[in-house]
């Protein structure tokens, strides 16, 4: 049956998606004068950008709404809000400041999220029946875990004998083919492409399970069948000839000799067997001899024909299931490599109380589902009853059916009115282009035809049918493009996508334009035409008028999206992309990063080379006499020239160092994004692994490839991004160039082919090379590829669609003039031959014309301008120039003093207080200074006899009790925006106690430090209890102020 309250809405690109799903979820929480049920909403989508969005459009529209003050100027959707609730402009007015207040009030309860944060959420909660560590700590970053556990594993080589041999197995493999022999890298590639992927967990849940020793089973397995496969292929050839000649037949009796010689080579197993002629197609019906031959051995052969072909089948099946088998055993190394990288991951993860975001699902599918509904929604400690998905094409098998459970027990319940809970789904199966990440549009596909339904409910499917972004040109073009190209799709219901799903209506927008170029194949190069077509077109558009921000080039490969921006930079065009955010790219942050290499090798001339090179661009002399001149004794120049101790970076934090050298070198005047967010990455990498300099260095190599910062809003310059990034985004201007992809290319493809476990060593799966050759393994292989192949063909189209959508006003393609070899026939497999083959189709195609234009190219009158009052978000100092809290180092409590004096000093002390709260973390704090290398174990002794004389003062014991709830070094802003630290916080029954640390003498300064906290603390709704200065020198004084 159909329900009103289970909606699905097909949202093609730009017609309004967040303005549907923002109407609904306002319908639903105005839809009543006192209910507060926003808080009965659970609202997803995929990435934080989306939900920041979608939670500022609810914000704003109920802000707006309650400043509604006649119907005539309100906005179009508080006009269609009042229609649908039936209420008047006032009743709507006075509903949306009151539900807008009590969301800001209790915004907690504004459950607008990612569904991994739900996901999230769910695992926290049953974290103690799934035997998770209470506080494990969420790994988003796959990449780094996988560098790790690659390292580890290969680190085993000698240790393990089996395991090595098995290594030493795989690096063979690799330099057979030419590869090199260092492995890491290959099984790196490996665990990254098979191990974190949904549609493969259960097939390494098996090999999970197994051994070395029951790999090597198999491959003696695999081994003795192909054995006898190719002993079954020799006989049925060598029968077959046998049979020729007792039967007094001669080679050339046959054909053009083809069955016979073909026998031949099959009795000798020749690798150039193949089954690709067309008489092996259909030998049952195939002629053998010519007219030509005698009667009596056409008579002979024709008897015989029979039993050829049964040989002949037999050769036939042999010969593919020996390619199969040869297939798998190929892969047997591989596989067992990937199951012993897969149990270091899992010891990794035990070891550190990690947990990676993409195993969430999985969890969640074995362990929390088969639970009672109404049980976790207890456990969660609220009952969503209506659910809104966005981008539904994107969800993953395992996150839908881990909804499935709550979502249909809302459908189905009622409250205490009768009314039901409702599901709101919105998407786009042709906009589905993160198979790799788990989306999978099928299942988008089979709820909108209605051939797969987990509710008792039917939906109530709509199309949402206008294009409100972009201009009437490019909507009519993508209209008639995509609907042509559809006859390319082989799967039916895909081709009905683009067939029947790009009939969208235009808006009031009218002009557009949309050029279409391609580039010859001669003697020039393929990149410096692409990039000259983009720079002449850049140039073109500025001419009339298109500011630089408004154009943005899409690529499909981040390498070219690396090539275009370095040519256009040369040609002082500027521009964004993720290239020039990355913070490895920024020279102020690879100073800072020589200087730390610098501290752990004194003799890294390269690091120090890097140093001066960046300092030289300031200095007044030449650079190269100011380089050469400092080069061996550049701690005395940075020390004389800038007052800058280069032994700061080994005496204390990585974090402290560099923000000394921020302000010594004076790297940031106001405001320094790359500079601020390295310093974050830096404190992240110091809280959650330590203060090592060797470990961020390390922890840096591995990650600099990723780590960028956002890109600036409101500068004039040209963006480039993947087509993958520009999901959901949309621009006045776009740029395609190498628009010409292969639509079926895939690196190294492999895939799991099921078998029978009895005949396999307990096996289910097995792992092979994807290849065309597969479909004759079997037709479970056949259909595996044949599904894989037509999903490959739909993300292709999927991308094209992406790239195509997001242009408002101008599409610029770019992309080749190629043929089927000598033929007029453009490659089909290409997204060339899709343009080619369109303007073909439409009867525009011209063989000597390389551009084809769709309406006309006018100047821009926008008057969106550039701004300058965007708000400096100052750079702030976090350190103190005072003996103060240092997370210190070995080396550096130890440099160029004895231990006592580094202790008198107080710095180690103040490391270790602060990782203390309570008399119970002395010996674990000790532990895990030892274990991270800040202390070596002959220090303990010392340390904590003094940590003891403070933490058992018979004055101060109290402020260290078990029942205390203490904060320690702990950022206050007051009211004016300064950062206060106080070294420690003890709440009480909301009092408060300050304590602070100092070292040497008495200083009056010190007592107004305090007050200041206490302060600061009272206008939190604090009253202070007690201030307490602590003097930690030879003996321990505490200063009760």
């Amino acid at each position: 049956m159909e329900n009103t309250s289970y909606n699905i809405y097909n949202a093609s690109a730009g017609s309004g998606k967040t303005y549907t799903l923002t109407k609904s979820y306002l319908k639903i929480i105005l839809s009543s004068a006192t209910s507060a049920n926003y808080r009965e909403i659970l609202a997803i989508t995929f990435t934080n950008k989306a939900v920041a969005e979608m939670k500022e459009r609810i914000i704003d529209s109920l802000y707006d709404f309650g400043k509604v003050k006649n119907a005539e100027d309100a906005p179009s959707m508080f006009k269609d809000l009042v229609k649908e609730l039936h209420v008047d402009t006032e009743t709507l007015q006075k509903r949306s400041k009151t539900r807008l207040k009590e969301i800001l009030h209790n915004y907690a309860f504004f459950d607008v999220s990612t569904i991994d944060k739900f996901t999230h959420r769910l695992i926290r909660t049953f974290a103690k029946d799934l035997k998770l560590p209470q506080n494990f700590e969420v790994i988003l970053d796959t990449n780094l875990l996988l560098s790790e556990a690659v390292d580890r594993l290969v680190n085993k080589a000698g240790t393990a004998p089996e395991l090595t041999k098995v290594l030493i197995a795989f690096a063979l493999e690799k330099a057979n083919e030419d590869k090199s022999w260092d492995i890491s890298r290959d099984i790196f590639d490996m665990g990254r492409e098979l191990l974190f992927k949904e549609k493969y967990e259960d097939a390494l849940e098996v090999i999970g399970q197994k051994n070395i020793e029951d790999f090597n089973t198999l491959k003696t397995l695999l081994k003795a069948k192909i054995k006898k496969a190719e002993d079954n292929i020799q006989l049925a050839g060598k029968t077959n000839l046998q049979l020729m000649t007792d039967n007094g037949l001669e080679i050339k009796d046959f054909k053009s000799s083809y069955f016979s010689k073909f026998m031949m080579d099959v009795s000798e197993l020749k690798p150039t067997i193949n089954f690709n002629a067309a008489w092996k197609q259909d030998f049952e019906n195939t002629a053998l001899y010519t007219k030509t031959l005698s009667e009596d051995k056409k008579a002979t052969i024709d008897g015989l024909h029979p039993t050829f072909a049964i040989h002949f089948q037999s050769i036939k099946k042999n010969f593919f299931d020996l390619a199969f088998l040869k297939n798998a055993y190929k892969n047997i190394v591989p596989l067992t490599v990937l199951n012993a990288l897969q149990k270091e991951l899992k010891n990794l993860e035990l070891e550190r109380d990690e947990i990676p975001l993409a195993t969430f699902n999985s969890i969640i599918s074995k362990e929390i589902k088969n639970q009672p509904v109404p049980f976790i929604y207890e456990r969660l400690g609220e009952k969503y009853r209506h659910y809104f998905i966005d981008e539904f094409q994107d969800t993953s098998e395992l996150q839908w059916s881990n909804l499935i459970p709550l979502i249909g027990n809302a459908l189905e319940s009622q409250d205490e009115k009768g009314n039901n809970g409702s599901l709101l789904l919105v998407g786009d199966a042709k906009q589905a282009i993160y198979r790799w990440r788990g989306g999978k549009a099928e299942q988008f596909l089979n709820l909108v035809h209605q051939t797969k339904n987990p509710f008792v409910y039917f939906p109530n499917v709509e199309n949402l049918p206008a294009n409100y972004r972009s201009y009437h040109e490019v909507i009519n073009f993508n209209n008639s493009f995509f609907t042509t190209i559809s006859a390319n799709i082989t799967n039916a219901v895909y081709k009905s996508l683009f067939e029947e799903g790009n009939k969208q209506k235009v808006n009031h927008k009218e002009g557009g334009f949309i050029q279409i170029s391609f580039i010859e194949e001669d003697d020039k190069n393929e990149d410096e035409l692409y990039c000259n077509e983009v720079l002449q077109t850049i140039t073109n558009l500025s001419e009339k008028k298109y500011p630089l921000k408004d154009i943005c080039i899409l690529v499909r490969d981040k390498k070219h999206g690396i090539l275009l921006a370095d040519f256009l930079s040369a040609n002082e065009i500027p521009i964004i992309s993720s290239e020039t955010l990355l913070l490895k790219n920024n020279p102020k942050v690879n100073f800072l990063v020589n200087l730390l290499k610098l501290s752990v090798d004194s003799e890294d001339y390269e690091a120090a080379y890097a140093i001066l090179s960046y300092l030289g661009n300031t200095s007044n002399y030449p650079k190269h006499e100011y380089i050469s001149e400092n080069l061996n004794k550049l701690e005395k120049h940075l020390l004389e020239a800038y007052q800058f101790d280069a032994n700061i970076l080994k005496q204390s934090s990585v974090y402290d160092g560099f923000e000394q050298a921020v302000k010594h070198f004076n790297l940031v005047d106001e405001s320094d994004a790359y500079i601020t967010y390295f310093l974050d990455e830096v404190l992240d990498v110091e809280y959650k692994q330590g203060a090592s300099a060797t470990l961020f260095l390390d922890y840096w190599e591995k990650k600099k490839d990723m780590l960028s910062i956002s890109a600036p809003l409101e500068m004039d310059a040209v963006q480039i991004m993947t087509v993958h990034k520009s999901k959901g985004l949309e621009f006045e201007v776009v740029l395609f160039p190498y628009a010409n992809s292969h639509i079926y290319k895939e690196l190294k493809p492999k895939t799991w082919l099921p078998v029978a476990a009895e005949e396999f060593n307990g096996f289910t799966d097995v792992l092979i090379n994807k290849t065309k050759e597969i479909v004759n393994y079997s037709e479970e292989a056949e259909s595996i590829y044949n599904e894989e192949h037509e999903k490959l063909e739909l993300d292709a189209f999927n991308v094209l669609y992406v790239a195509l959508t997001r242009a408002v006003k101008c599409l610029f393609v770019f992309t080749k003039k190629e043929f089927e070899g000598k033929t007029e026939n453009p490659k089909s497999d290409y997204y060339s031959g899709l343009f080619m083959g369109y303007l073909k189709q439409v009867g525009l195609w011209e063989n000597q014309q390389l551009h084809y234009q769709f309406g006309q190219l006018d100047e821009n009158n926008s008057s969106d301008q550039l701004t300058n009052d965007q708000e400096v978000i100052k750079f702030q100092y976090s350190y103190k120039e005072r003996t103060s809290f240092n997370i210190v180092t070995k080396s550096g409590m130890l440099w160029d003093t004895s231990t006592e004096a580094a202790l008198s000093k107080g710095n180690t002390i103040h490391q270790i207080l602060s990782l203390i709260e309570t008399v119970d973390d002395i010996k674990k704090c000790f532990e895990k200074l030892v274990k991270k290398g800040s202390l070596n174990s002959e220090e303990v002794p010392l340390l904590e006899q003094k940590v003891r004389s403070i933490i058992e003062h018979t004055e101060l014991k109290e402020f260290y009790a078990k029942d205390t709830i203490v904060k320690n070094e702990t950022d206050i802003i007051t009211k004016n925006g300064i950062i206060l630290r106080p070294d420690r916080l003890v709440f009480k029954n909301n009092k408060a106690s300050i304590i602070d640390y100092k070292t040497g003498a008495r200083n009056v300064s010190y007592k107004d430090q305090v007050d200041t906290y206490a302060n600061a603390i009272e206008e939190m709704g604090y009253q202070i209890d007690k201030k307490i200065i602590i003097y930690i020198n030879k003996d321990i004084i505490p200063e009760f102020i």
